[in-house]
């Protein structure tokens, strides 16, 4: 065999913006698409709060969202991070109000952009004397209230689009998971939903995390393939039914190694409570399997690349 390199498809290709929210370099990217798939009391409620502890030290997320039937019973987990207008019960159309509330924060998003840039040329106009100044602008400075010193300022920490998250709890079974349209979009589009009409910053769009609290990987009436094979993030804990393994295996036989599956999978479960996450977007190969979200299981052939970008 030979190869032999053709003069065509040069070109450098503009990649885009990938809509990313910062994180810092251990943790995961976001905005994710996570499930976490455990049996009752194995602590997939537990495990979520402390990846949404860490994110909101590091503000990662704006605001969070929750479809759930039992919120009270897990406020000890969320309450501190969710608030209970941001709550939902799943019905057919709960996800859809979450995907509207992420839209409407986008939509005061680019409204407040209007504003700061006609705040900045108000500022620029009041050197100037009032007969230099439109009437129909003054006017407009007028109702922004201007003139009696009101100044733009965006509703949360960072001056940036929103971040946010919806956290699915005890849907399964619901008309949440097996009406809704809304959870399909989140699936599909995911980091692209609430599209901006300008870019900004390497955003072109809100953007929104999901994280999935199941019992089961897979079972009729349950979440789709479609969303399964759109996740970012996978953990696993402790599952003793064979058929649940092997169709987790048979879907990721594609894009991670079995043997390295079964080998991570074995050590990180074998202690109570103990999970697995598989990251398939990681920012390091190093960090693709962890154990209980801080421990990395690292296999010899996998190479640190952290330092080289």
């Amino acid at each position: 065999m030979k190869s032999s390199l053709i003069n065509v498809y040069n070109d450098k290709v503009d990649c885009g913006v990938d809509n990313e929210y910062p994180t810092s370099k251990k943790t995961f990217r976001q905005p994710c698409l996570q499930m976490l798939v455990g049996q009752r009391t194995s602590g997939k409620s537990h495990l979520a709060s402390k990846m949404v502890a860490q994110a909101q030290r590091e503000k990662t997320f704006d605001r969070i969202y929750m479809v759930t039937p039992s919120f009270n019973s897990n406020k000890a987990y969320f309450g501190k991070y969710v608030n209970e207008e941001d709550v939902y019960e799943p019905t057919r159309e709960s996800i859809s109000e979450v995907i509207k509330a992420v839209e409407a924060d986008r939509d005061e998003w680019e409204e407040y952009l209007t504003k700061k840039e006609l705040y900045e040329m108000y500022k620029k106009d009041a050197k100037k004397t009032i007969k230099k100044i439109d009437e129909d602008v003054l006017i407009t400075y007028d109702t922004m209230g201007f003139f009696d010193g009101i100044i733009p300022k965006w509703k949360y920490a960072k001056e940036e689009p929103p971040k946010s998250l919806l956290i699915l709890d005890d849907c399964l079974n619901s008309p949440a998971i097996l009406q809704s349209s809304g959870l399909t979009k989140c699936a599909t589009l995911n980091r692209h939903l609430a599209p901006l009409k300008e870019c900004y910053k390497g955003r072109s769009a809100c953007g929104l995390a999901v994280m999935i609290l199941s019992q089961t990987y897979k079972m009729a009436n349950g979440v789709s393939r479609v969303l399964r094979e759109n996740l970012s993030l996978l953990t696993l804990f402790l599952n003793r039914q064979q058929k649940q393994l092997d169709a987790i295996k048979e879907e990721l036989a594609n894009v991670v190694e079995l043997e390295k599956f079964d080998k991570a999978y074995e050590y990180a479960t074998r202690q109570k409570y103990g999970n697995l996450t598989i990251d398939f977007k990681p920012k390091c190969d190093t960090m693709t399997f962890r154990k209980n979200l801080n421990e990395l299981i690292i296999f010899p052939d996998m190479v640190c690349s952290c330092d080289k970008k």
